[in-house]
C-alpha cells in the first residue's frame, strides 16, 4: 500500500496566521488559489503530529484518569438548502487532493499515514444524514458531534447533513445557534493540520459567489525589530549591540524557566468561570453555547484608533467579559484580580503555507480580570501580547516538547500535557475565516460556528463576512448561563467605542 507524504504547491499563496499576529491594513485580503497537491517520498509523522496520531488511535491526548475523549474539530455551516449527494461528493473529490483526508493513521507505538485505495469510491460512506424536530434537537445533536470521537479505523473525518422534519417546531433557546437548519457538520481530527492548515481545507473547498478563488483576510506578523545591528562598528553601536545580545540571551533563559515551570506552578484562582481543581478531570458533560455576532467592523475601528492588533482587543473584550460574568454569579473573587489564563495555539511560519502540518505550540496568555477600565484592560493586554510575540518562548516551548517527549515518552507527554492544560482556564483560540459569503457543497453559506471540546473551558472566536461569532464549550453545570458571556463581550466592546468617539 502506498504511503503518503506531503503534498506541494504550483503556488504559495499567503493564508491567514492566527489573530494572535497582527493584521494587515483592512483592506488587504489575499485569493487563495487551488492546490494542486502531489504525493512525495514516504514520511513519517512530525512529534506534535506523532502525539495527535496516538490520541486518535488511543482515543485521548491525556492520562487515563482525566477521561478526556479526543475531541474531533468541529465546524457547522448553515445554509438555505441542504446540499444534494452529487454536490457533497464533487466537492469532497476536490480536497482528496491533501494526502491527509485520503490516509488512514496505521501504527501501535509508532505512526504513519497510509493511503486509502480507492479513496473516491469511498467518499459516501463518510456522510451521513439526520433531521431535527426543534431547536433543543439541533442543540442536542451539535453537542453530540462535537463529543463523539472519529473513527480511526479510516480517514479521520466525516460529514452530517442536518436539516428540519416537516412539521417540526422552533423557538430559539438563549446560547442556541440562533439559525434553523439545513445545517452541515465538517469534523476532522487535529491529527490532520493545525487551524492554519485546515483554513486551507476550506477555502479549497469553497468558492465565492461568482466562482472566483476565496479571499480571507490577510493577517501578518509584525516584523520584530532586529536584536542586534552590526551594520555600523562605531564603539557606541558595538556596546548596544552587545547589550541587546545579553537581554536576548536573559529572555530566553526567562522562557526556558517558564516553560519548565508553567506545567508545574500554580493553578489558576478558582472563579465563577472556572474552578480549576488540583486534579481536573472531564465530567463527561459539554455543550456548544453561541454568542451573538459582532461586527468586525467595530473590532478594527478600536484597532486602529489604539494601535494595536484585532486580537488585542478581543482578548480585552473578552476579559472584562468575564469579569462582569463574575459579577453576575456573585462571585467574591469579581473584586479582586484573580489568576486566569488561557492556553493558546501558537502557529509558527512555515515553508509551505498551503501544506496541511501541526507547526504550532500551546502558550500561556493571562486574561486581566477584576475591576477595570476597558482602556486600561486593552493596554495591559496589548503590552502582554506584544511581549508574547517578541518572546522566544514559544520556540522554547517547543523545543523542550520535542526533546522530551523523544527521550522521555508517551506517557511522560501525556502527563505533562495534562499539567499544562489542567492549570488554564480555558483554550482560547481566533480563527478568520472568508471575507465574503462563499458556496461550499453547492450552497451559499449563511454563517458558520466552530466548536471544540477539551479537558478545560474551549473559547473560541471565527469570522466571516464581516461579522466574528463568539462561542463556548462548556460543562453546563459548572458554567451555568454561559451565553451572557456574550452579551457582556458586546457591552465591553460597546463600551470601547464610545470612549473613543
Amino acid at each position: 500500500t502506498p504511503r503518503c507524504g506531503r503534498g506541494v504547491m504550483n503556488a504559495k499563496p499567503r493564508i491567514a496566521d492566527p489573530l494572535l499576529d497582527d493584521a494587515a491594513p483592512d483592506e488587504v485580503s489575499v485569493e487563495m488559489q487551488g492546490p494542486g497537491y502531489t504525493p512525495l517520498r514516504p514520511r513519517r509523522m512530525s512529534l506534535m503530529t506523532h502525539t495527535l496520531a496516538r490520541a486518535a488511535k488511543t482515543g485521548t491526548a491525556f492520562p487515563s484518569f482525566a477521561n478526556v475523549p479526543d475531541f474531533p474539530i468541529t465546524t457547522f455551516f448553515f445554509m438555505d438548502e441542504a446540499p444534494n449527494d452529487a454536490d457533497l461528493i464533487e466537492t469532497l473529490k476536490k480536497v482528496m487532493s491533501f494526502d491527509r483526508l485520503r490516509c488512514v493513521v496505521m501504527g501501535e507505538k509508532t505512526f504513519e499515514w497510509e493511503a486509502v485505495a480507492d479513496m473516491e469510491q469511498k467518499l459516501a460512506s463518510h456522510v451521513t444524514r439526520a433531521q431535527v424536530s426543534s431547536e433543543l434537537e439541533l442543540r442536542a445533536k451539535m453537542d453530540a458531534l462535537i463529543l463523539e470521537p472519529l473513527d480511526a479505523s479510516r480517514p479521520l473525518w466525516d460529514v452530517t447533513v442536518v436539516t428540519l422534519a416537516p412539521g417540526a417546531t422552533w423557538t430559539d433557546s438563549p446560547g442556541g445557534p440562533g439559525r434553523k437548519p439545513p445545517m452541515v457538520c465538517v469534523r476532522l481530527s487535529h491529527t490532520i493540520g493545525d487551524g492554519i492548515s485546515l483554513v486551507n481545507v476550506l477555502n479549497e473547498a469553497c468558492v465565492s459567489e461568482d466562482g472566483s478563488p476565496v479571499r480571507t483576510v490577510n493577517f501578518q506578523r509584525r516584523p520584530n525589530p532586529k536584536v542586534w545591528d552590526w551594520s555600523t562598528l562605531s564603539p557606541v553601536n558595538i556596546l548596544m549591540q552587545i547589550a541587546n545580545l545579553i537581554w536576548y540571551i536573559l529572555k530566553c533563559v526567562y522562557a526556558v524557566l517558564r516553560a519548565l515551570v508553567t506545567p508545574f506552578g500554580p493553578h489558576d484562582s478558582k472563579t465563577a468561570f472556572c474552578d480549576t481543581k488540583t486534579k481536573v478531570v472531564y465530567s463527561g458533560k459539554r455543550t456548544l453555547v453561541t454568542c451573538p455576532s459582532f461586527k468586525l467592523a467595530d473590532i478594527r475601528e478600536v484597532k486602529t484608533q489604539m494601535g494595536c492588533t484585532v486580537n488585542d482587543v478581543v482578548c480585552a473584550c473578552l476579559a472584562g467579559a468575564l469579569h462582569k460574568y463574575q459579577v453576575y454569579r456573585g462571585d467574591p473573587a469579581a473584586d479582586r484580580r484573580p489568576l486566569v489564563r488561557a492556553a493558546v495555539p501558537y502557529a509558527f511560519p512555515r515553508k509551505n503555507p498551503a501544506e496541511l502540518t501541526n507547526s504550532w505550540t500551546f502558550v500561556s496568555l493571562p486574561f486581566f480580570l477584576g475591576p477595570m477600565d476597558i482602556k486600561d484592560r486593552l493596554a495591559k493586554t496589548k503590552r502582554r501580547c506584544d511581549d508574547m510575540k517578541r518572546s522566544p518562548e514559544a520556540h522554547v516551548i517547543a523545543g523542550i516538547n520535542t526533546v522530551a517527549g523523544k527521550l522521555l515518552g508517551a506517557k511522560f507527554q501525556s502527563q505533562t500535557i495534562y499539567d499544562f492544560m489542567s492549570r488554564h482556564s480555558m483554550v482560547f483560540t481566533n480563527v478568520p475565516g472568508p471575507t465574503a459569503p462563499v458556496v461550499l457543497f453547492g450552497q451559499k453559506v449563511k454563517d458558520f460556528l466552530f466548536g471544540m471540546g477539551n479537558l478545560v473551558n474551549q473559547v473560541s472566536v471565527i469570522s466571516y463576512d464581516g461579522v466574528m461569532t463568539l462561542s463556548l464549550v462548556v460543562d453546563p453545570d459548572a458554567v451555568p448561563d454561559a451565553h451572557m458571556i456574550g452579551k457582556f463581550f458586546q457591552e465591553e466592546l460597546d463600551n470601547l467605542c464610545a470612549k473613543l468617539i
